[in-house]
């Protein structure tokens, strides 16, 4: 496949990794804890070089709590914990030692979302850019399987100096944790995904949610981007790795634990433009869900071809 020129990136990159739900709390914590520290160290970059498990922010975050202060000086680093409970109702707290265990001991209630995140305080006092969320989410309409989320902020990718370093810590992050869980249904990175739903671009841009898409993962795919991973099933359903080797859509195919593959779509994520998205979609879409994805009215660019895989040939 021909390089392209090179494109900027959206604003966030996401790394995700999809599997069942952990059966209870001890390994579900297990699971989540190894997800937490994995990617902390390892997409921090820069912005980690303050932070460590002994840190603590309770003398900034008691003027915090009053809502008299911000969260320090521009330019300073902050840390918080979050947890979303079964009623829906969040609760954040500031970066310690103590509380880092009492939010490991709520993770083992399986809850609907916990949250580590990273940020530089910004001009106005609160946390701003760059930041990197770590998240283990169990949708409360999904609630069999659960996304471990990493999202940062793609300032290292805009740099030459920085973005190749950058990159080989975001690919090796993937790989280690697909490799990681032998149940991996779907993962990748992506630089359109929704944010504030969870959703890949396609599912947003199709109308699905994820209780639509997870139970399908066995044998469809929730999206695709410049790195993908499916599960066994799905690599069935696209003729299985040979075929995907053959496919001159993929710079890298990596078979997986029981059959699953981990599809690298161009060398560098800077080249993944137009060509190579059409390449992608049209290799993968005998496992992508039907109908015709439409331009949503984003700020970002939304990396889909925009046809009804329904319609592309199966030969």
């Amino acid at each position: 496949m021909a390089v392209e020129r090179e494109i900027g990136l959206n604003s966030s990159l996401r790394a995700e990794i999809d599997l069942p739900c952990p059966e209870d709390g001890s390994a579900y914590r297990e699971v989540a804890e190894a997800w937490f520290t994995a990617a902390l160290a390892e997409l921090a970059g820069a912005l980690g070089e303050e932070f460590g498990y002994d840190l603590d922010l309770s003398a900034r975050a008691s003027t915090i709590i009053g809502g008299n202060s911000t969260y320090g000086p521009p330019g300073s680093f902050w840390a918080s914990l979050l947890v979303t409970r079964a009623s829906g109702r969040q609760v954040e707290t500031y970066w310690s030692p103590k509380n880092w265990r009492t939010f490991l001991r709520d993770v083992e209630k399986m809850p609907p979302e916990a949250k580590v995140q990273l940020a530089v305080v910004g001009p106005d006092g609160f946390p701003g850019e760059p930041w990197l969320d770590v998240s283990v989410v169990r949708e409360r309409d999904a609630p069999d399987w659960i996304a471990l989320v990493a999202d940062r902020t793609t300032e290292e990718f805009g740099d030459p100096g920085t973005r190749a370093e950058a990159q080989s810590r975001w690919i090796a992050f993937l790989r280690s944790q697909a490799h990681a869980h032998e149940t991996v249904l779907f993962g990748g990175v992506a630089d359109d995904a929704e944010l504030t739903t969870g959703r890949t671009a396609l599912e947003a841009t199709l109308g699905l949610f994820q209780d639509d898409t997870f139970a399908e993962l066995d044998s469809v795919l929730r999206g695709y981007a410049w790195i993908t991973v499916c599960s066994p099933g799905v690599v069935e359903v696209l003729g299985g790795i040979d075929r995907l080797r053959d496919a001159d859509a993929f710079f890298a195919v990596e078979p997986l634990a029981r059959g699953g593959a981990l599809l690298r779509a161009t060398e560098h994520i800077w080249e993944y433009g137009p060509a190579a998205v059409d390449a992608v979609f049209r290799a993968l879409a005998p496992a992508l869900p039907p109908g015709e994805a439409s331009p949503a009215i984003s700020s970002d660019t939304i990396r889909l071809a925009f046809e009804d895989a329904s319609r592309v040939g199966r030969s």
